[in-house]
């Protein structure tokens, strides 16, 4: 199932709020969209925008970015934690071997070694 990041519809703010959020004058946004700055003043002067404008301005707020931020800072943070994971399984690997590698020198030191699993010195069967 696909996750959309972007706010439903019911979720993103006005128009008017978004208009007024972003630093540029209604000029520097109808260039930003590729639209007439009449057109501009229409989707103002009636609260409402097709929703690829409306979105294509929601990003540009404080709003969107902080959304974007935040979604970045999870993602950083989810990927921190599985390279913590990963860190302490290779140690356990690491002290696996170690064993392993003690307990083949012990047999190879023995007159007669015996005769068990490779493994044996870490999985243990009752």
């Amino acid at each position: 199932m696909t996750t959309f990041r972007a706010p439903q519809p019911a979720h993103l703010p006005h128009l008017s709020y978004i208009l007024d959020d972003l630093h540029a004058n209604s000029d520097q946004v109808a260039r930003y969209l590729d639209i007439s700055p009449a057109t501009l003043a229409r989707y103002a002067k009636s609260g409402g925008a097709p929703r690829p404008v409306h979105l294509a301005l929601f990003w540009e707020t404080r709003w969107g970015i902080s959304l974007h931020d935040s979604l970045l800072y999870n993602t950083a943070q989810v990927h921190r934690q599985h390279a913590k994971s990963l860190q302490e399984h290779l140690g356990d690997m690491a002290g696996a071997i170690m064993t392993l590698e003690s307990e083949i020198d012990r047999l190879a030191r023995q007159d007669r070694p015996a005769r068990v699993a490779a493994n044996a010195p870490v999985y243990r069967v009752a």
